[in-house]
């Protein structure tokens, strides 16, 4: 059998493909062996074998680059994202990865055309946090990465599709801190509002909050919206025509909270904080508030603990090849106003 020309030359992202693992993990075969798994080297060596691929014997960049890793956000303009971002970015020099930060604007097609750009740019893995919170959500370009053998992590949002692990927020735990601090204030009438009933962020942390609350006197309602800021303000600006008012609110996320805020301002009504005004908890908290005379009791969430258990993840399955990777649960701190941290 001839030797393929340099047209059809056997490449490394060929064998990748052919043996369902990345190209850092054939290169690691050849010329890091001892970082793979047995079972992984041997796929890895058994197709290159049977397509004729012959690995060079002197390093040259596309043996030595470094790992890239995909980040897809759902809304990089929401300070929660932004700031996970950064530290993704900041693992990645860390651990010398490059990273490549893409925002998906909460749009099915925006996220499905970032997620071809990164298979054509040939990246080992992707940190993904899909745009929908409900545990059904599966778009097909799951099955591409799949096929690609790229290795998926999931951040905050849980979905049923193939994936090499996540790291999620214990919501079920945001609510229940919440409910219970609120529980201890001299309210009557709770507002909670809320992102879409099916959403598991919803359902864990409005969970939680009634859980907190039973037994307790404080009349609970609940307005299942969205989890962004103008149908928050939207709903509570016609609800504050409507007596009588309540005398405290819980907005689920800080995109909602930052719409209680501007129905309150916009109605001319004492801003909650303020003297006559209602008591308010934010969940995920909003960033920079107190500088701006808003601090507010609220659960913040350890951004870095997140990134670093995600990019553990993804250098697991790069090392392995394997879908044994975990499901990691984070725990939000409670903030009360005057703290530091």
């Amino acid at each position: 059998m001839e030797p393929p020309s340099p047209s059809t030359r056997v490449r490394l992202k060929d064998v990748a493909r052919a043996a369902g693992v990345s190209t850092i993990t054939v290169s690691r075969a050849f010329s890091a062996p001892e970082q793979l798994h047995p079972q992984t080297r041997q796929r890895v060596l058994d197709a290159a074998q049977a397509m004729g691929y012959v690995a060079r014997q002197r390093p040259t960049g596309e043996e030595n680059r470094r790992p890239v890793i995909g980040v897809i956000n759902p809304q990089l303009d929401n300070p929660f994202f932004h700031d996970l971002a950064c530290a993704f970015s900041q693992q990645g020099e860390a651990r010398r990865m490059d990273v490549l930060i893409m925002d998906s604007h909460d749009s099915a097609a925006q996220e499905e055309a970032a997620v071809d750009r990164l298979i054509a740019c040939g990246v080992d893995g992707i940190i993904l946090t899909v745009i929908s919170a409900d545990r059904r959500y599966r778009p097909p370009y799951f099955e591409r990465l799949e096929k690609a053998g790229i290795a998926v992590i999931l951040v905050d949002r849980e979905v049923t599709a193939p994936h090499y692990g996540g790291v999620y927020i214990d919501n079920l735990d945001c609510g229940y801190q919440a409910g219970m601090w609120m529980r201890e204030q001299p309210v009557e009438r709770l507002l909670i509002l809320s992102g879409p009933p099916d959403s598991l962020v919803t359902i864990g942390r409005v969970s939680g909050i009634r859980e907190a609350m039973a037994g307790s006197r404080i009349t609970l309602e609940v307005n299942y919206g969205d989890f962004s800021m103008t149908p928050a303000e939207q709903f509570l600006e016609k609800r504050l025509d409507q007596p009588p008012l309540p005398d405290a609110l819980i907005g689920i996320n800080n995109q909602i909270t930052l719409g209680i805020l501007a129905a309150y301002r916009r109605a001319g009504l004492p801003l909650p904080g303020q003297p006559g005004g209602p008591r308010l908890f934010c969940i995920d908290g909003i960033a920079c508030a107190e500088l701006l005379g808003m601090d507010m009791p609220s659960i913040r969430h350890d951004l870095k603990t997140m990134a670093t258990q995600a990019m553990d993840l993804v250098e697991d399955a790069l090392r392995s090849g394997s879908r044994r990777g975990s499901r990691q649960v984070v725990r939000g701190h409670l903030h009360l106003p005057g703290e530091t941290a």
